[in-house]
């Protein structure tokens, strides 16, 4: 389990169950092939900046140097990657880390 994590509170400019549809059963699974620790939660009653927040796991900052190769070193990532940049209206970045690890 990761001891910090790289959070992107995403705004979509699609419909919310389309790019929920689309992570859950194509982005999660082909970047979780790649190696990374992803989870993707969705904000309840407007409650949060989100309303979706991707968290990627990362052991430390370095970590994420080689994030946009392993996303995107081959064709399937950059198609993946192209069509999710193109559903999104805004993101904003945060990195937090476990005070207890």
């Amino acid at each position: 389990m990761a001891t910090m994590y790289h959070i992107e509170t995403i705004k979509s400019k699609v419909d919310q169950a389309e790019i929920e549809a689309f992570l859950r059963e194509t982005a999660i699974p082909y970047w979780r092939s790649r190696g990374f620790e992803v989870r993707v939660y969705a904000t309840q009653h407007s409650l949060g900046h989100g309303p979706l927040w991707l968290f990627t796991g990362m052991e430390a900052m370095g970590d994420i140097d080689g994030w946009a190769e392993k996303a995107t070193g081959e064709p399937e990532g950059q198609r993946i990657m192209a069509k999710f940049m193109s559903m999104i209206e805004s993101v904003q970045a945060s990195i937090v880390k476990d005070i207890e690890a």
